[in-house]
């Protein structure tokens, strides 16, 4: 900011100062001859009412000298008006005409106005024609004046109102003293424009008395600015001076002038300017970076980096003279020619560079944007693909080109011609999990062409592809061990396809299809038998176990796959010994050789052959009277429907007319998709499919999964994390409480997120969380769309889930997170069951059970002290703690490195009841000081507090083991580590205070390189620590800090469902859903997600008037790439509209895009009918029921049974 001299040679930053000042509205008139006094300033607040309080004379009389309180120096001369002539008039000052009265007698001598009066009093007593003549002139000139005057009165009157409108309160103020004050004696620093100033501003501390007596700022007090030209310097735009314009802010303006000026021109988002925005002669600037400091520079123009910056973008590196054409503006043809001109240019110079072909395509992405025209959309669409083609000439391998491609044929091609060009793209990348996922989800979303059994092939074939892959690396010898990174990727990758595959049969109602997928693969990878088999021996071997009957992983009585192989081996060695015994005492008894075959053989076969007639002929009797009993049933059946008006013929098509039919039969098809999901057997281990087609189970045939279903999904994983994540994905399909087991970012996190049908588990208790608490009256997303886990809707669940943690513990003896769902998994089992023992929980005595086996696995015993301290035993708790951690000392070594885990749960426990026990922290300081000072634990309390020798012990000792850990770690934060690092942290919260737990938050997080922090789950869970422990000390600190951290969180883990829902808290509480709104805008750009949308609706559900707003945010997540095909959303979205809009026809509408764009889900198929009864005919309820039976979606009732039940219920009535 510079200082100006606008129209005085000096002006100063503060103010100036004159000799003397002339008044301001004289009301006194004086003779000619009265000395002159000097000049003083009159209060120009008076008015009429006050004038006649003033000494007003004629003549000779002279004006009072004013009092020196009405004094004012800060005026100039020569900015008030000249004075009034002195002549004597009778007319008060005050009077409404009085200037115009004046006027008036200046210009007509006394003469002149004797003789008009003489005129005017008798006009008949004369009777000469001039001076009749004259009078009339005269009247003319007098009434014309007077219209002229009245008219000046009124807009004087106008212009007085309006400037007193503000100030007429301050005008009766005056001054405080009658002490003069010297305004030019207080300025310090006087501006001139020859002269350079060492700083561009100034501050007036120094009161000035006048302000009150006047109402605002003298405005020679005010420091002159024109505006500083960051892009051309003082000079202005391109070289041309500027010219200073009157702004909003100027202090000489009229405020109601401005108001008006304001309300007809509006300011930068008035419709006017928005239009103008979008033509396309409008000529725009882009702001650079380095141009501006190199303008600043090269002008004297102080930098940058003392303003505000603005988010601008680098410079490009382009001839100057295309820069000098380019700081004028340029409109959006230029603009676009300029930028196909850089990008041709650039990839011919680096044609090798992949993102900037990318870029180049994405570029035509503005221009179909910017029209409507389906022309020039067409147009840009063929220069993109022709684009891509250009650049997949030269980058045939790179899958981001290819995957672009695509999805921009997409919007031009037919769909026979994308599934050739996506064949193509399959054959040349076949063990790319990732284009295998993009392809099943292009084939999942063409509605003509969808069916379960293709989309299940295409699954099988990718299975297979991802296999060969895996295979590949062992074979070719470019991996160290099973646990390198590619080979542990590609085995992740596998398990990823193969529980999308489960999950899609799920989905489509085919439920004992998934289930028996899940068996078959755990059993095959996990529990394979401890030998060397080649892969197809192993198949073999593998099938005589699916075959066997024997109990599979989730039923009762599983041992696994290898355990039954030996049981069985045992079986087979013990009938081959006692056939060997039988074998030779017969020979022993018989002592030698018999001979030749007895004849009595002869007549035991033929009573073998009697007996078999007549177990013939005993089953051909059964068989005709179960035919007897069948035909009987179908003519009861038949009659029945012919009182109904219906008939069993097959050629006839039967209409159902009452649409609470419909409704009813997705009731009953709901319950038994609840009850049937457990794979059946077959009565005999060797029937085949032909021997059971001809039983009266033909409808349960289904429900039998053969080998031959699962033979070509099964796969052997050799490294750890991916057997890891193939249980964990299926225990968390299961709805198991298994907890955080994988980092948010990975696809394993991801994947069920994206395919949820219902709002259940730990998603829909976060959004619970951070939701409102004045919601309670008002519909909720939960309400909308939320659900109860699986195991407790589905008939036996429970049970299936303690057996299945119970088998896969045996794998994982020592998982903290398994065993705790174990413990948690009996509770619910025991609820199902309804079975005890002996008043005390199923968890807590397996616990007890286990740990008599396990005496020295620490997370056992810290599993079970949860259990305890969960079921509200806290003092079982506390002592189960102290026992385990005062033993540390008589534990092996490799089992005190797990130490710190354990007294991090202890400290928290105590920690969390701090609330309500005033010696919980005094106990959780005490543990933690034990693991930092290194002198083992007591659970003895020190009476007079913990000494101060020993808070610096431990304190120096957990410096020194943060350390250690950043030395063993290398990078990788481990679980030892981060419980460390917690235990830290909370040793300084409770003696420092809450800043040195952060800082000691903020080292460790900063021990994990950014690559490796983004896929690290110990990160992440240190992290939510950190943001957990910033929230309980919420008035301490600042929410603005808080919110900057989760913020940062946010950035490496955006799709963590408790960060964002502590964001959401955070800011709905400090009254901020401006910026709430504007996080979420930001965050779907970036990384859109379903997760992401949820948080949005739920926070605007609330919201009176927010209907648009939720419309907005619906249309634009369905209309993302990522979160189209999400199940969820479309169900969200069909309730709101129905039970929160109350607009059944849009309804409608949602439903039947629904149904377009995820026709695999059974459960988006049967929400019309549940819920549009009253929009749907039950014609087209009808032809749904015909197209889902044509997708082959698993379909278990026929209506026909509804319908023969309320034929039955008329019969009995």
């Amino acid at each position: 900011m510079a200082a100006e001299d606008d129209e005085t040679k000096t002006t100063g930053l503060i103010g100036t100062s004159a000799a003397g000042s002339a008044a301001l509205f004289p009301v006194v008139a004086s003779t000619p001859q009265a000395p002159s006094a000097a000049p003083r300033l009159f209060p120009s607040f008076l008015s009429a009412s006050t004038s006649s309080q003033l000494p007003i004379t004629n003549g000779g009389s002279q004006q009072r000298p004013a009092p020196e309180w009405l004094s004012n120096s800060s005026f100039s001369e020569s900015l008030l008006p000249p004075p009034l002539p002195s002549a004597p008039s009778p007319v008060p000052a005050s009077f409404p005409g009085a200037d115009a009265v004046k006027e008036d007698l200046s210009k007509t001598g006394p003469a002149e106005q004797l003789q008009e009066s003489v005129l005017s009093s008798d006009v008949s007593s004369s009777a000469d024609e001039d001076a009749e003549r004259k009078l009339a002139e005269r009247k003319r000139r007098k009434k014309k004046k007077r219209r002229k005057r009245e008219e000046e009165e009124r807009k004087a009157e106008k212009r007085r109102k309006k400037e007193s409108a503000e100030d007429a309160d301050t005008r009766k103020i005056g001054a405080l003293d009658s002490s003069a004050v010297e305004r030019k004696s207080a300025v310090s620093v006087w501006a001139d424009l020859n002269e350079s100033l060492p700083k561009e501003y100034y501050f007036d501390s120094r009161g000035d008395r006048d302000n009150l007596a006047f109402g605002s700022l003298y405005r020679m007090d005010i420091a002159r600015y024109k505006r500083q030209d960051v892009f051309m310097g003082p000079q202005g735009f391109c070289g041309q001076p500027y010219r200073r314009r009157k702004t909003f802010l100027d202090a000489e303006g009229d405020g109601i002038v401005q108001d008006e000026v304001m309300k007809n021109a509006g300011r930068y988002w008035a419709p006017k300017y928005s239009s103008l925005e979008r033509k396309r002669k409008m000529r725009h600037l882009s702001v650079y970076k380095d141009r501006l400091r190199s303008k600043s520079h090269h002008h004297g123009i102080p930098s940058l980096e003392e303003f505000i910056p603005l988010e601008v973008e680098e410079a490009p590196k382009d001839a100057s003279s295309e820069t000098e054409k380019r700081d004028a503006g340029e409109t959006w043809q230029e603009y676009v020619t300029r930028k196909t001109r850089e990008y041709n240019e650039q990839t011919r110079e680096r044609p090798h560079d992949e993102s900037l072909w990318i870029s180049f395509a994405n570029f035509q992405d503005e221009l179909i944007q910017a029209t409507d025209k389906k022309a020039v959309v067409q147009q840009a669409l063929e220069k993109k693909i022709a684009i891509l083609e250009k650049a997949l000439h030269l980058h045939a391998d790179s899958e981001d080109l290819l995957l672009l491609y695509l999805e921009t044929c997409q919007r031009r091609d037919t769909t026979g011609a994308l599934v050739s060009k996506w064949e193509d793209a399959i054959s040349r990348h076949p063990f790319s999990f990732r284009m295998w996922r993009e392809f099943l989800r292009f084939r999942c979303s063409q509605f003509s062409t969808f069916s379960v059994s293709s989309v299940r092939a295409l699954y099988i074939r990718g299975l297979q592809a991802l296999s060969a892959g895996r295979n590949r690396l062992q074979t070719k010898g470019e991996m160290e061990d099973d646990n390198d990174a590619r080979y542990v990727e590609a085995e992740q990758a596998l398990v990823s396809m193969f529980v999308d595959l489960c999950r899609f049969n799920w989905q489509a109602g085919h439920h004992e299809q998934a289930v028996g997928l899940f068996q078959a693969g755990i059993e095959y990878s996990r529990f394979a038998p401890p030998i060397q088999l080649t892969e197809s021996n192993k198949v073999r071997l593998f099938e005589a176990f699916w075959n066997s009957g024997a109990p599979r992983i989730g039923e009762d009585g599983a041992l696994g796959w290898a355990t039954w192989l030996e049981k069985e081996e045992e079986q087979v060695q013990r009938a081959r010994e006692l056939n060997l015994s039988s074998e030779v005492e017969s020979e022993q008894e018989s002592g030698g050789w018999t001979g030749w075959s007895e004849p009595e053989k002869e007549s035991a076969a033929d009573e073998t052959l009697v007996d078999g007639e007549i177990a013939d002929m005993g089953e051909d009797a059964e068989a005709d009277a179960d035919v007897t009993m069948e035909e009987q049933e179908e003519e009861d059946d038949a009659a029945l429907l012919e009182k109904l008006g219906l008939s069993l013929d097959p050629g006839k098509e039967v209409e159902v007319n009452d649409t609470s039919i419909w409704k009813r039969w997705s009731e009953r098809e709901a319950q038994r998709d609840r009850e049937q999901w457990l794979p059946l057997r077959t009565k005999h281990a060797n029937d085949t499919l032909e021997d059971m087609a001809g039983d009266d189970e033909g409808e349960e045939l289904e429900r039998i999964i053969h080998f031959e279903d699962i033979k070509e999904c099964l796969f052997t994983l050799h490294s750890k994390q991916g057997l890891s994540s193939l249980v964990c994905q299926i225990l968390d399909f299961c709805d198991g409480p298994l907890g955080e087991w994988c980092c948010s970012n990975s696809w394993s996190y991801r994947s069920p997120m994206e395919s949820l049908e219902a709002l259940k588990g730990s998603l829909l208790a976060v959004i619970s969380n951070s939701t409102r608490e004045d919601t309670s009256k008002k519909l909720t997303l939960v309400d909308l769309v939320g659900d109860s886990p699986w195991y407790e809707k589905s008939h036996g669940g429970a049970s299936f889930l303690r057996n299945a943690f119970n088998l896969v513990r045996t794998v994982f003896p020592h998982d903290r997170l398994l065993l705790k769902g174990l413990l948690q998994a009996e509770d619910l089992a025991s609820k199902e069951t309804g079975v005890t023992a002996d008043n005390m929980s199923a968890s807590r005595a397996l616990g007890k059970k286990l740990l008599k086996i396990h005496r020295q696995d620490l997370s056992m015993w810290g599993a079970y002290a949860s259990i305890e301290a969960a079921a509200g035993n806290i003092a079982t708790a506390r002592k189960v703690f102290d026992t385990t951690l005062a033993s540390l000392g008589a534990l092996p070594k490799d089992v005190q490195q797990d130490a710190p885990v354990l007294y991090l749960a202890y400290a928290e426990l105590e920690l969390a009841r701090s609330s309500c026990d005033n010696c919980a922290e005094q106990r959780a300081l005490h543990i933690l000081c034990s693991l930092g000072s290194g002198s083992g634990f007591s659970p003895q309390l020190y009476s007079d507090g913990i000494p101060a020798t020993l808070l610096l012990k431990a304190q120096r000792g957990f410096r020194e083991q943060m350390q250690r850990v950043r030395v063993n770690d290398r990078g990788n934060l481990s679980a030892r580590g981060a419980a460390m690092i917690t235990c830290a942290a909370l040793c300084e919260l409770l003696t420092t205070g809450w800043e040195a737990a952060a800082s000691v938050f903020e080292e460790g997080l900063a021990m994990t390189l950014p690559g490796k922090r983004q896929e690290s789950l110990e990160c992440e869970l240190l992290l939510l620590r950190y943001v957990k422990m910033l929230e309980n000390l919420r008035p301490a600190a600042k929410p603005v800090r808080v919110r900057s951290i989760i913020s940062r969180g946010l950035m490496d883990y955006p799709l963590n469902a408790k960060l964002t829902g502590a964001y959401i808290r955070s800011a709905s509480q400090s009254g901020m859903s401006h910026k709430l709104r504007r996080f979420f805008d930001d965050a779907s750009k970036r990384n859109p997600s379903t997760m992401l949308w949820l948080f949005a609706l739920s926070c605007e559900l609330w919201r009176p008037g927010a209907g648009p707003r939720i419309h907005s945010l619906f249309e634009r997540a369905l209309d993302c790439k990522e979160t189209r095909q999400s199940v969820l959303i479309w169900r969200c979205y069909l309730a709101y509209e129905l039970d929160v809009a109350s607009n059944p026809d849009a309804a409608r509408r949602v439903y039947f895009r629904a149904i377009h764009a995820c026709p695999w889900s059974k459960s988006l198929w049967t929400d019309g009918f549940r819920k549009l009864g009253c929009v749907l005919s039950a014609k087209e309820q009808s032809e749904f029921v015909d197209i889902m039976r044509e997708k082959e979606l698993r379909i278990r009732t026929d209506v026909y049974e509804i319908l023969l039940e309320d034929a039955e219920n008329e019969d009995m009535t």
